[in-house]
């Protein structure tokens, strides 16, 4: 069950960076674990930056007024949330902590950080999947395929 709750929050990630909201992550693995999973967009790196936070915030507040903020969930990743959330707000933009909380409330036993998403989808998919059967992520939903490359079903928007 806690496949399909996370893969309809990675749904739901994907269609705002669609929509063109930026999306604050910590550093590259963040990047490339967000990418694998299929969420290409406006990604910004705050860790290893030249800029202050408070810049950060104002170039993605530039560019949307509602900023998803997926920092790790641990105590460094929690306190740059709450900075870049007062940031953004200054600013007079929405930051998004919400996906960020659902992704912690059905990961918290099993990952802290970012990086790890796309691995534990892939746990969760052998667990609900057990007998090779594989999955794909697209904007309407997670096709499961058998070994050979065909259908079997489709899960959509939750």
């Amino acid at each position: 069950m806690s496949f399909r709750k996370l893969l309809s929050i990675m749904e739901e990630l994907q269609n705002c960076a669609k929509q063109g909201m930026p999306i604050l992550i910590e550093g590259k693995k963040d990047e490339e674990a967000l990418k694998e999973l299929g969420i290409e967009g406006n990604l910004i790196k705050v860790s290893g930056s030249p800029l202050k936070l408070f810049e950060i915030a104002e170039i993605a507040a530039e560019s949307s007024s509602k900023i998803i903020i997926l920092t790790d969930f641990d105590k460094k990743g929690n306190k740059l949330a709450q900075k870049l959330s007062e940031d953004i707000q200054r600013l007079g933009s929405h930051p998004n902590l919400e996906i960020r909380r659902k992704i912690m409330g059905i990961t918290r036993r099993y990952i802290k950080d970012i990086e790890s998403l796309s691995r534990h989808l892939r746990q969760l998919e052998l667990e609900e999947c057990p007998y090779g059967v594989t999955g794909q992520l697209s904007s309407s939903g997670f096709t499961v395929l058998k070994p050979d490359g065909s259908d079997i079903y489709q899960i959509t928007r939750y």
